[in-house]
């Protein structure tokens, strides 16, 4: 509070120091005043938004597939899971709520890359180069998370027969799935072709959402028509029940705003069913059809030094 209200000096001063005050909690809370406004409410709008939070959230699947990699999985996987999740969903929130704080849903929008603009505004430019080196870093830890991953889920499909044969064999030297991490890298070279980014997470998040709804009505459907099966690892049957019903929201706001995009994955979709059925179902497959497959094992066991593992013991995924 300034003495001597009354002068005109120190009027002044107040005015001044008032408008400072105002201006600087503007910009500190102005972001966050109708940060929604403008926002699109249309069902395709609605359904990208889902598929962009399982783009940003879908690592939790992947650890389902290392269950065999790990210590005491009926414990640790639930775990791992539940402090992952709260853990990035933390993070999430506050790197969010940081980036509206300084930049505008339009900047954001805008934005190429958030986290650079964000380090821009923030930063100077004596230390802005090191958001691409964190971003660089985060990649590369995705990327190193998701080979191991599902190259680890085609190689026990191969294994059950649902896949190509050359799949399911390792590296004779090193006994790593070669096989499925060449195919990981060239579906990369093909994704990496588009330039809609929007369009593959469109896609991706279809699919999954799709095998959301399988996955979880088939739990439902166990839950009920198998009651004793054993299971080391059991949720309230409320929650699988919950998930396929906004999984079958999301799929459906999809087939309503996007039919053609919809019908093109399904349509990928069952292009892989073919496929199963050809390789799995179908086993008295003609001499010629038969020597293509054989032709196409053997190429790969050449090229890659692949072999099929004798048992499960010998391998060594560390």
């Amino acid at each position: 509070m300034y003495p001597c209200v009354g002068s005109k000096k120190y009027q002044f001063l107040a005015v001044l120091a008032s408008s400072s005050c105002s201006h600087h909690h503007y910009r500190e809370t102005g972001n966050f005043e109708n940060a929604f406004e403008g926002s699109e409410l249309t069902a395709g709008s609605i359904a990208l938004s889902f598929y962009s939070g399982f783009w940003a959230y879908s690592g939790w699947s992947y650890l389902n597939f290392l269950t065999e990699e790990l210590v005491n999985p009926n414990r640790n996987l639930p775990l791992a899971i539940f402090i992952s999740m709260v853990t990035v969903i933390i993070v999430y929130l506050v790197t969010n709520v940081a980036y509206l704080a300084i930049l505008s849903p339009s900047q954001m929008l805008q934005s190429t890359a958030v986290a650079v603009t964000f380090a821009e505004n923030t930063m100077g430019s004596a230390w802005q180069w090191l958001m691409p080196v964190l971003i660089a870093i985060s990649v590369c830890g995705t990327a190193n998370g998701i080979a191991l991953s599902m190259s680890r889920l085609f190689y026990i499909g191969a294994k059950n027969n649902h896949m190509p044969m050359f799949m399911g064999m390792v590296q004779s030297k090193y006994n790593t799935p070669a096989s499925s991490l060449f195919i990981i890298t060239l579906m990369v070279l093909c994704y990496q072709s588009s330039k809609d980014i929007w369009f593959l997470i469109e896609m991706e998040g279809f699919g999954f959402a799709c095998i959301l709804v399988m996955v979880f009505a088939g739990q439902v459907y166990l839950r009920y028509s198998e009651p004793n099966l054993k299971r080391p690892i059991k949720v309230p049957i409320a929650l699988p029940a919950v998930l396929c019903l906004v999984s079958l929201f999301v799929v459906a706001l999809t087939f309503y705003q996007k039919v053609s995009e919809s019908l093109l994955a399904l349509a990928i979709v069952g292009g892989g069913s073919i496929l199963y059925v050809i390789g799995n179902r179908w086993q008295n497959k003609p001499k010629s059809l038969q020597s293509k497959i054989t032709w196409i094992n053997v190429l790969f066991q050449k090229f890659l030094l692949v072999v099929p593992p004798e048992s499960e013991k010998d391998l060594d995924w560390d």
